[in-house]
């Protein structure tokens, strides 16, 4: 873009001049590009190399002197010389851009890949924090859960362990079952004695209504049997 002098002021003529000297080599990273704006920079060297030589060697328009003709002729050596340097020079500069290009398009290709890799891999991690939320949530509703056994009148862990000190090194998952069999060991031990008393009262029972059967049956018998002698009774009387 073309800058007028007369509307340009100190300040923005400075930043052009501090852009003009400006390295743009210094700034590029990538091996490949670097080496292209590196080769580009020698073809522009060799551009400016011929202009200064043509503007420095004009070319004669009617040579006519020995001298003339033989420095008109080295004139147009040095300028095919140099332009067979350009011509080569851009062959590289060609080569390289085509291959920067392929370079770039791979890498574009890459990066879309590799971004298309990130997208699936931070959808997964973003399902494995939810997921990891709702086990947490579960987790601690489990914790918070007034489960049954927490209401078992089971022995105090110090008592446990007192009595089954094999038990001392089991984690507290194993140590809580093995105290919750031993409540059901002592239970069904309880539960046969129990049962065995039932028998025993059963049997008590059965004694005592086979004992009050009797004692009624011979009451019966006695009734009968006073009923029965009051004839001899009144004869006894009467002598």
């Amino acid at each position: 873009m073309a800058v007028d002098p007369s509307t340009t002021s100190l300040d923005q003529l400075s930043q052009l001049d501090n852009l003009a000297q400006l390295d743009i080599g210094d700034h590029i990273k990538t091996p490949q590009i670097k080496t292209l704006y590196n080769e580009n920079q020698k073809l522009k060297q060799l551009v400016k190399e011929l202009f200064d030589y043509q503007n420095a060697n004009p070319k004669l328009v009617d040579a006519k002197s020995r001298s003339e003709i033989d420095r008109e002729k080295v004139v147009e050596k040095e300028i095919e010389a140099k332009s067979r340097k350009i011509r080569a020079q851009l062959g590289v500069v060609r080569t390289l851009f085509r291959q920067g290009a392929v370079k770039v398009r791979e890498e574009k290709e890459a990066t879309a890949e590799a971004r298309k890799t990130n997208d699936q891999l931070l959808l997964q991690l973003n399902n494995l924090e939810y997921e990891e939320q709702s086990l947490q949530s579960e987790i601690n509703a489990a914790k918070g859960y007034d489960h049954k056994w927490n209401k078992l009148p089971l022995i105090t862990t110090e008592e446990f362990l007192e009595h089954f000190p094999e038990h001392k090194d089991s984690s507290e998952q194993e140590l809580m079952k093995a105290r919750i069999d031993h409540e059901h060991q002592v239970r069904v031990k309880l539960e046969e004695q129990r049962q065995e008393k039932l028998k025993k009262k059963q049997l008590l029972f059965a004694n005592v209504k086979k004992g009050k059967d009797d004692l009624t049956k011979l009451d019966g018998m006695l009734e009968k049997f006073i009923e029965e002698a009051e004839p001899i009774k009144k004869v006894l009387e009467a002598e």
